[in-house]
């Protein structure tokens, strides 16, 4: 697939403020990278945002913005800003919210290539301000772009029965295997496919409820999920076993092509002219909008995946002494 859609259409974004967190870096292998999240951010600064990046390590951060330089000599590495973030550790990532919250005013792009339930890790009301604030500007234009896959829609049955709706899909991902997998698909892959896919379901129902919920408050905030595309990184490679690898070698995507989709959620003007088709959906390259797998429309298990969501979230923070999410007003 070639796209059809470049970053040269990206628009000026000097003035707007980006977070991006994910592994964009903390598991890169430099100094080649081959992943996706190092050239979104780099689009996005080289069209004049400023982009706080988080990661794990200083030190791979700044290999990451040497490795941008030698590519480009010119690029504007004083736009990248490194923001410690461990995703695994909650004190962290509250440290993290407060440094953002104290230089900046307004948030006008998260880019979340990590999980479902880190955009829940501001307990307090720091999120919630900040993107109220943000959302009252004139020019306001807030998007939340997570990234997401085809694969609940290839390794998942439509019948498939989820266990979504209580905090014990935390502990136990997969309530069972479809023998498709048993029998067939476990013998080219050497990742666990069927973990993976319920994992982006859960992705996509909470960009749903994550959307419903600003909707309510009537927050013109815009929450999308998207598959970046068939991409050739070091991850993908070796969801299969060695044997297969060359297969996913055909007609795949580059690294810095395959960033291009969340660069037209997070920048173009097409989601936010139709805001009403697109929030809150999952879309293929490039902006369309596809229901991956029958579960999206399944009631039961998106409020029952919030509100285990949200349970399991307060029992871990009570168990460190951070208290609980605040209520959605």
């Amino acid at each position: 697939m070639t796209p059809t859609w470049t970053p040269d259409n990206m628009p000026d974004l000097k003035g707007k403020v980006v977070v991006a967190f994910s592994h964009w870096i903390a598991d890169t292998h430099l100094p080649n990278s081959k992943g996706l999240g190092i050239h979104t951010v780099k689009h996005l600064a080289k069209h004049g945002a400023k982009v706080y990046c988080g990661a794990r390590s200083k030190e791979r951060f700044d290999k990451a913005q040497q490795q941008l330089l030698e590519e480009d000599t010119k690029f504007p590495q004083d736009r990248l800003i490194f923001l410690k973030l461990d995703l695994g550790n909650i004190e962290g990532v509250l440290e993290a919210v407060k440094e953002v919250k104290a230089k900046e005013s307004s948030i006008h792009i998260l880019i979340n290539g990590a999980g479902m339930a880190t955009s829940q890790s501001s307990k307090k009301s720091e999120w919630d301000e900040v993107m109220t604030v943000t959302c009252a500007e004139k020019t306001s234009d807030v998007r939340v772009v997570s990234i997401a896959s085809n694969t609940p829609g290839i390794f998942l049955p439509k019948n498939y029965e989820f266990g979504l709706t209580t905090p014990a899909c935390f502990h136990k991902v997969v309530p069972y295997y479809p023998w498709r997998w048993q029998y067939l698909l476990s013998q080219f892959f050497g990742m666990d496919m069927v973990h993976y896919s319920i994992a982006k379901v859960a992705t996509m129902l909470f960009v749903e409820g994550l959307q419903q919920r600003v909707d309510e408050r009537n927050l013109p905030i815009l929450c999308l999920s998207l598959n970046p595309g068939g991409v050739a990184t070091d991850g993908a490679e070796d969801i299969l076993k060695p044997l297969f690898r060359p297969l996913l070698r055909v007609g795949r995507l580059t690294p810095n092509q395959g960033s291009y989709h969340s660069l037209w959620a997070a920048t173009a003007k097409e989601p936010r002219q139709g805001f009403g088709k697109f929030k809150g959906n999952y879309l293929e390259p490039v902006g369309v909008v596809t229901t991956q797998h029958p579960v999206m429309d399944d009631e039961k298990q998106h409020q029952g995946l919030w509100d285990a969501t949200t349970a399991e979230v307060n029992r871990y923070l009570d168990s460190r002494g951070l208290g609980s999410l605040l209520e959605w007003k």
